[in-house]
């Protein structure tokens, strides 16, 4: 019998996102500002709700530490 030749398996290679240099801070519209302190409270850490919206920390935390606007009808 002929042996088989077993290949070790790949391990996946980890993808690390690294931030755009030189891309100015945008701002993020009030319309997403109940979007942000959702995704604050169900998990995501605050860098990483800031690297999403490709804003600094601080701009997060100010969003986060907001109370909530009334609403203009």
């Amino acid at each position: 019998m002929g042996t088989a030749k077993v290949e070790p398996t790949a391990e996946p290679k980890q993808i690390r996102r690294t931030a755009a240099i030189g891309r100015e801070a945008r701002e993020i519209p009030a319309s997403q500002f109940g979007r942000v302190r959702a995704l604050t409270s169900y998990g995501m850490t605050r860098v990483q709700v800031a690297e999403l919206y490709g804003v600094t920390v601080e701009e997060i935390e100010k969003i986060v530490r907001r109370p909530d606007q009334p609403r203009r009808s």
